[in-house]
């Protein structure tokens, strides 16, 4: 990337916090990532933790949450948790104390002797083994429950397994319940907000990179009616997205229509999705020309870049929703108007911008 493009990216994103700044919340939480990620002995983060690694190890105390997704995750004797335990994992152990509750899904889950929760477990796994103190209610959706002669739970036990062996102390009622209809083990465990974004954005890059490598010179069409006729770009869009489930619907009431309206559902949702990652790439292409860095190879790149992390980043921003529809219309409309316009033959005006490497997109 040449000096000029790294300065072109940095104005935006300059431009972007400025005015955004005022509304987006403050980052709640340190991220660790890494193919083992350790919090160690004497060691005390005072916030929440995000933890992605191979490996996830807490022996020092962490004075809030921890969300851990790896193979391996283990809240290590003297660590400390003083909040929650949340996340996913292939084997999960606590020796040390977690203050709040734990919500996992686990391949296996093991509370030792010298562990201690504090308030629930609710845990969904193949093994799990509570040798521990619980100071809540213990809610578990496995294969093989195993509840040791050293294990004392404050509140019930509800399991949903198949095979349960119990010689621990239940304060409150033992039973078998259904938690099979109710989310993943029994209570909805959901990817962190983080995560699922940063997949995302880069599934949206993976896309945006593919467009622009294979049909440089429809994208180009697309951007040129994104920002020429954006109010008919939007009114299409609108009509298209509206629309085209009614008529889904419609189709699919006739059983030779079926295997049809498969695949115009297969076409929209791929449309709706094309959309807003061109939306944002127009975006990225309209703040970069108003900075007046509209130019160079690596320009489209840039908007590409710009387009999607704004979008990403709208995700943490009241009101980023209509944001990400807004885009999603407009750029959906414009890939409808630049595919009518090739079928009739009449496509806009092209763009003054060379081509990169001078070899063109005659047939895209």
């Amino acid at each position: 990337m040449t000096s000029a493009a790294t300065r072109s990216l940095a104005a935006v994103l300059v431009v972007f916090v400025l005015v955004t700044g005022a509304s987006a919340p403050a980052a709640a939480a340190e991220s660790q990532i890494g193919g083992t990620v350790v919090v160690a002995a004497g060691e005390t983060i005072s916030d929440d933790l995000d933890a992605v690694g191979g490996t996830v190890i807490v022996r020092g105390t962490v004075d809030g949450d921890v969300n851990a997704v790896g193979g391996t995750v283990v809240i290590a004797e003297p660590g400390v948790v003083t909040g929650d335990l949340t996340g996913s994992a292939g084997a999960v152990t606590v020796e040390g104390r977690v203050g709040g509750s734990v919500e996992l899904a686990t391949g296996s889950f093991t509370l030792r002797q010298s562990g201690e929760v504090g308030g629930d477990i609710d845990v969904a796994g193949g093994e799990v083994v509570l040798d521990g103190a619980v100071g809540g209610t213990a809610t578990v959706a496995a294969e093989t429950l195993r509840v040791g002669s050293t294990a004392s739970i404050d509140g019930d036990l509800r399991h949903d397994v198949q095979t349960l062996a119990n010689e621990g102390q239940v304060a409150g009622e033992v039973r078998a319940v259904d938690l099979g209809n109710t989310g993943f083990g029994g209570f909805g465990f959901t990817v962190p907000t983080w995560i699922s974004v940063l997949y995302t954005v880069l599934a949206h890059l993976a896309l945006g990179a593919v467009l622009l490598l294979v049909v440089p010179g429809f994208v180009r069409e697309v951007e040129t009616t994104g920002v020429t006729r954006a109010p008919a770009s939007g009114g299409v869009g609108l009509a298209t997205l509206v629309l085209a489930p009614i008529l889904l619907v419609l189709l699919a009431i006739t059983i030779v229509g079926i295997p049809l309206a498969l695949l115009g559902a297969a076409a929209y949702g791929l449309l709706v999705w094309i959309g807003l990652v061109l939306g944002a790439y127009v975006l990225g292409r309209r703040g970069l020309r108003a900075l007046d860095r509209d130019e160079g190879s690596a320009a489209r790149w840039i908007a590409l870049v710009v387009g999607v992390l704004l979008v990403g980043l709208s995700q943490f921003v009241p009101g980023g929703g209509l944001f990400r529809l807004a885009l999603t219309v407009v750029g959906a409309g414009a890939v409808v108007l630049a595919l009518n316009a090739r079928r009739t033959g009449r496509r806009g005006d092209e763009p003054t911008e060379p081509e990169v490497g001078g070899t063109g997109d005659a047939t895209a």
